[in-house]
């Protein structure tokens, strides 16, 4: 038997602190980069005895030609920060079909909650600039 709940119960609502509002921001090269089309994933390393878990996030611009961030934490532990230094902590910007990779760079985990993990960015890659970078991605 389904048992009933609130009828005034939200649902995904910006700021409610429950659930995330899944996007990501910055700037690259100095012109503002938005989209609401944000993801986090879980990686579980190769050897299930292990353990060690990566977070991926990754969005996707359909504006103006398609443009993604992606960003990888090896062994992510919550929130922190994460220098850039691949192939552990890594970062990139792809322009249709040209990616690049970021060798400088941070990443800040500020919150991981039961509903979504929140963060900020900064990474070079080649002659991208990618500053103030902001995302907010349901939890996996």
């Amino acid at each position: 038997k389904k048992v009933k709940g609130p009828t005034n119960g939200n649902s995904v609502q910006p700021n409610n602190n429950l659930d995330s509002t899944v996007s990501m921001s910055a700037m690259i090269n100095g012109i503002n980069w938005q989209t609401d089309s944000a993801f986090g994933y879980n990686v579980k390393h190769a050897g299930n005895d292990s353990g060690g878990v990566n977070l991926l996030i990754t969005a996707t611009n359909k504006n103006h030609g398609v443009s993604s961030i992606t960003i990888n934490i090896t062994n992510y532990s919550g929130p922190n920060t994460y220098p850039v230094n691949p192939p552990l902590n890594t970062a990139s910007y792809y322009l249709g079909n040209f990616r690049h990779y970021a060798t400088h760079g941070q990443i800040i985990v500020k919150s991981d909650s039961a509903y979504a993990i929140r963060g900020t960015f900064t990474f070079i890659a080649d002659t991208i600039t990618v500053a103030n970078g902001v995302f907010d991605v349901a939890k996996p």
